[in-house]
């Protein structure tokens, strides 16, 4: 299947071939069961991946407004599948720096995997996060330390300790803390999350960079 070929040549770092196989795979759906099948679905989430990443971004965010109506149209506005379509969307807005823009999506994302699943469910806490990181990217530090730890409480209750994803709410955290002049609290957040790293089961570490805000 060309989907899953385009993720195979994704995992081995060949984004060129990647990003080919996504664009033959998208063609293929739409030319076979149309605009509105599930298979066109994901096969516009994953040309809209490629293509971010390959630095594409006017032809990803199309696409990625096209795997909204569609996902809308299968599963309903208010599905999590929508809210899914609606994070890809915002990727590739942060991508181009829209910050603004990007945080009302995500926004709108949260509030579907709130109403589906509660508080304390992963997909919310990724929403609360992304919320927290776009809020971050605009210097909105007070705001993105209130959603930070939010997602912060739910991943911890969700996730096994020592989750790269927790580990990535630390450290944003710990920049709204700090640009805050919160110090020591931001401290305390920076031990924990090199607590975090310690408790990755990797071969080899290696120096930590300067903290910079994560995405999932």
């Amino acid at each position: 299947m060309l989907y899953e070929q385009s993720d195979a040549h994704f995992q081995r770092g060949d984004l060129a071939q990647a990003e080919l196989f996504a664009r033959e795979a998208l063609k293929e759906a739409e030319s076979s069961l149309g605009e509105g099948s599930r298979a066109t679905e994901l096969s516009l989430a994953r040309a809209t991946f490629t293509l971010r990443l390959a630095g594409k971004l006017d032809e990803a965010l199309a696409l990625a407004a096209r795997g909204v109506k569609v996902a809308a149209k299968l599963h309903g506005p208010d599905d999590p599948q929508s809210a899914l379509a609606l994070q890809n969307q915002a990727e590739v807005l942060f991508a181009q720096k829209k910050y603004g823009a990007a945080e009302q999506l995500h926004r709108r994302a949260l509030a579907i995997f709130q109403k589906k699943y509660g508080e304390k469910n992963f997909q919310t806490a990724t929403s609360l996060h992304n919320v927290g990181t776009m809020l971050l990217a605009q210097d909105k530090y007070v705001e993105a330390e209130r959603f930070l730890k939010r997602a912060l409480a739910v991943k911890e209750q969700v996730l096994k300790p020592g989750h790269r994803s927790i580990s990535h709410t630390l450290n944003n955290l710990v920049i709204a803390l700090e640009a805050q002049n919160k110090n020591a609290e931001a401290g305390k957040f920076r031990a924990r999350a090199a607590e975090v790293d310690k408790q990755q089961a990797e071969p080899a570490k290696k120096p930590r960079p300067a903290v910079k805000p994560k995405a999932i």
